[in-house]
């Protein structure tokens, strides 16, 4: 309830909180349980709920997704909350349900449900938002299978081996999930062997005589259990928080920060993979927008961006997914367009010139200002060069648009550069 409630800000309304309480109601009364012990535990799972969603519910949504480092202390924070809370829950039931002392059932309620958020709330909290971002089913690689494979080797191994330390067997296993799988999988089998171990291995290996809510063995055993399962899913945090730091830092360094496209650096390395991968022609383009510097002098350097982020939304629109566009400085692009005929590419560069002049670009203090750009185009005929050889073609190409007036395209051929 409190994943439900901090996931979806639509159920916390007072309709919400009392469909919740009527819904723990009905599962104790439709499971035999007389109306006033289902009133003196469901107190106590309200009283938890509430103080886990106090804590909980003011937090950035990167930590309570689960995607900052401070997630974990966080949810740990409003953990221990609940479990406080329904520990003073279980002072009152304890004594009146099950003739035990106050403290005994505050200690056994508090971290029983300690031991409940921990392993449950990281597996709601860490869920993918439905149909976000879905990938198309693949088959998992032998490296990715292994620590899956490791985890029930080790569960494996605990019920043959036996005996008390068997209960950690497959903590090795559950922090290389947490290090090779997304938060979401890692909360799932740490779910799963989190549980696990409570049914199967610790009320096994536990005398019977301390099995009950007075019972300080179990209450240890709980707790350690509890935060043993929550490693994993710190580690996966701390992974999944440093990929994506790594991730950024990989954009930053690929993409020109202006117009959001591959900077120089990043065109070139992408161009030549994708010239040593060619199976067909291949043809390469130098764009340079004509009269820039006159924009700058004249309209302000902020105009000048303006006009070449708009430059690149309209070249962009021109172009297949397959194709790679570059900034390779001020004024100056460039575009690799694979398995396109000499014919195909003068139609792209023509849609690109059309689409660059036919329309006066706005500039932010009402003025249009017509714009048209020169194109230079040289393509990879059998024997490979390399890329930055048919980017000089084309930049020779280009210059001979520039000499010829401008707003027009040029094509290198070994013979000559002729219009295109």
């Amino acid at each position: 309830m409190v994943g439900i409630l901090l996931r979806l800000p639509g159920s916390r309304t007072v309709s919400g909180w009392i469909a919740g309480a009527l819904a723990f109601l009905a599962a104790d009364l439709l499971t035999g349980s007389s109306l006033q012990k289902a009133v003196l535990l469901n107190g106590a799972n309200l009283a938890s709920i509430t103080a886990a969603f106090l804590v909980l519910r003011r937090l950035p949504s990167s930590v309570l997704l689960l995607k900052d480092q401070a997630s974990i202390p966080y949810l740990l924070l409003g953990s221990l909350a609940g479990g406080i809370a329904a520990g003073f829950g279980g002072m009152i039931a304890n004594p009146i349900l099950f003739g035990g002392s106050a403290k005994a059932g505050w200690e056994f309620w508090c971290v029983t449900e300690l031991a409940n958020f921990v392993t449950v709330l990281p597996l709601i909290l860490g869920a993918p938002a439905p149909f976000a971002n879905q990938q198309p089913f693949r088959r998992p690689t032998l490296r990715e299978f292994a620590p899956f494979a490791a985890l029930c080797l080790s569960g494996l191994a605990g019920v043959v081996i036996g005996g008390p330390g068997a209960i950690v067997f497959v903590v090795p296993a559950l922090l290389w999930c947490g290090l090779t799988y997304s938060v979401f999988v890692t909360a799932l089998l740490t779910t799963v062997s989190g549980y696990w171990i409570m049914s199967q291995l610790v009320m096994v290996y536990l005398p019977t005589t301390d099995q009950g809510t007075d019972s300080f063995s179990l209450v240890s055993y709980r707790l350690g259990v509890s935060l043993l399962v929550l490693s994993p899913v710190m580690q996966a945090v701390l992974s999944a928080t440093r990929r994506s730091a790594i991730a950024g830092l990989e954009t930053v360094a690929n993409l020109d920060p202006l117009t959001h496209i591959a900077n120089r650096r990043a065109f070139m390395a992408r161009a030549e993979e994708l010239l040593s991968g060619a199976t067909g022609n291949v043809l390469v383009l130098m764009m340079d927008i004509d009269h820039f510097k006159r924009i700058n002098d004249n309209f302000g350097h902020a105009a000048g961006d303006a006009v070449l982020i708009e430059f690149v939304h309209r070249v962009k629109r021109c172009l297949r997914s397959c194709d790679l566009f570059g900034r390779l400085g001020g004024e100056e692009f460039a575009l690799v367009i694979p398995d396109c005929s000499m014919r195909q590419g003068c139609m792209i560069a023509e849609r690109i010139r059309q689409a660059i002049s036919s329309e006066a670009m706005l500039l932010a203090d009402g003025r249009y200002l017509p714009i048209t750009v020169s194109i230079g185009m040289a393509a990879l005929r059998g024997d490979r060069i390399a890329i930055h050889e048919l980017l000089q073609q084309a930049d020779q190409a280009l210059y001979a648009a520039k000499d010829a007036g401008r707003n027009r395209i040029e094509l290198f051929t070994p013979e000559q550069i002729r219009d295109c």
